[in-house]
C-alpha cells in the first residue's frame, strides 16, 4: 500500500511538472509566432493540459484498463467545468468582465459528449469502431470551427518577448518525457490502490485520476483570469474537454476495447450534461452575482458528487 502511494505521488508530481512545461512551451510558441486568443488556448493550452489524460489513457489501454481511461476522460471533463471553470470565475478580477462563448465550439463539445454516451449505451462496450466514429466527428468539428470565423481573435495581444525555437522544442520534449513516466507511475499506483480498497478502476479514473490531471487546467485558467483573459479560460476548458474525448478516449479505444458499466456511466454522463448546462448559463449571464452563485453551486455539487460515489 505504501509503495502504491509513493508511485501515485511520484506520478502525480511528474505529471504536473510535465504539464507545466507543456503549457509554458505552448504559451512561448504563441508569443513568438503571434498566435493568440481563443484559438491559441483551444489548440495549444487545450492540447497541452489534456496531455496527462492522453498519456494516462494510452497507459491504461496498454495495461487493459480502458475503463480507467473512460472514467478519467468523463471525470476530467466534469472537473474542468464544475471545478476549474467555476473556481476561475471567482478569480476574474473585473466584475464587468464579459465572457464570450463561440457557439460552434460549445456545440462541438456537446456533440462529442452525446456521441460517446450513445455509442457506449448502445451495447455497453467501447471499442475500435466507437473510437473511429469519435475521431471522424472531431475532424468535422475542426472544419466547423474553421468555417465559423472563430479564428479571428477579438482580443489581440501585443507580444514583446521572443523565444528561441530550439528552447521551446527542448522544453516541450522534456515535458513529454515527464508525462510518459508520470502516467506510468500514476496508473500503477492508482490500480494498486483500487485493488486494495476493492474500488473499480472506473471510479478511480473518474475521481482521483481526473482531479490530478485537471490541476494543469486549473493553474492555467486561474492565471488567465488574473490577467483578465476570459477567452483563454473558455478556450482552455472547451479545447481540453474536446481533446479528452476525441483524442485521449479514442486512442484508448483503438488500443483496447472494454465492457462498461452502463448504470454508473449513465449517472456520470447525466451529471456532466447538467454541469455543461450551468457552464453555458454562467457564460451567457451578464450579471456578476449570478455568475458567482452558479459557480459556487457547481463547486459544491461537484464535491458532494465525489463524496457520494466514493462513500
Amino acid at each position: 500500500m505504501i509503495e502504491a502511494l509513493l508511485f501515485l505521488a511520484l506520478g502525480l508530481i511528474l505529471l504536473l511538472l510535465g504539464s507545466n512545461l507543456l503549457v509554458s512551451s505552448t504559451e512561448r510558441f504563441s508569443n513568438t509566432f503571434s498566435i493568440s486568443g481563443f484559438i491559441a488556448s483551444f489548440f495549444m493550452i487545450g492540447i497541452a493540459t489534456s496531455a496527462p489524460e492522453i498519456f494516462i489513457s494510452i497507459e491504461s489501454a496498454l495495461l487493459e484498463q480502458t475503463t480507467l481511461a473512460i472514467g478519467n476522460a468523463i471525470g476530467s471533463n466534469l472537473a474542468n467545468i464544475a471545478l476549474v471553470f467555476a473556481v476561475s470565475t471567482f478569480a476574474i478580477s473585473k466584475k464587468g468582465d464579459t465572457i464570450s462563448l463561440p457557439v460552434n465550439a460549445f456545440v462541438g463539445m456537446m456533440s462529442l459528449t452525446i456521441s460517446v454516451f450513445l455509442l457506449i449505451l448502445f451495447d455497453g462496450y467501447f471499442n475500435f469502431i466507437d473510437s473511429l466514429v469519435l475521431i471522424f466527428l472531431f475532424i468535422g468539428i475542426l472544419f466547423a470551427l474553421d468555417k465559423s470565423g472563430i479564428c479571428e481573435d477579438s482580443h489581440p495581444v501585443k507580444y514583446n518577448i521572443k523565444y528561441n525555437l530550439f528552447k521551446i522544442i527542448f522544453s516541450l520534449l522534456i515535458g513529454i518525457i515527464l508525462l510518459i513516466y508520470g502516467s506510468d507511475f500514476f496508473i500503477y499506483g492508482a490500480t494498486q490502490i483500487a485493488l486494495f480498497f476493492g474500488i473499480s478502476s472506473y471510479i478511480i479514473g473518474l475521481t482521483l485520476t481526473a482531479l490530478g490531471t485537471s490541476l494543469p487546467e486549473l493553474a492555467a485558467s486561474i492565471e488567465s483570469a488574473r490577467k483578465g483573459r476570459s477567452d483563454f479560460i473558455v478556450g482552455n476548458i472547451i479545447g481540453s474537454n474536446i481533446f479528452n474525448i476525441a483524442i485521449a478516449l479514442s486512442i484508448a479505444g483503438l488500443i483496447s476495447g472494454t465492457v462498461v458499466d452502463t448504470v454508473e456511466y449513465t449517472r456520470d454522463i447525466i451529471v456532466l450534461f447538467l454541469a455543461s448546462g450551468v457552464f453555458y448559463m454562467i457564460i451567457k449571464s451578464d450579471k456578476f452575482f449570478i455568475k458567482t452563485v452558479y459557480s459556487g453551486l457547481l463547486v459544491i455539487t461537484y464535491l458532494v458528487y465525489v463524496f457520494f460515489i466514493l462513500r
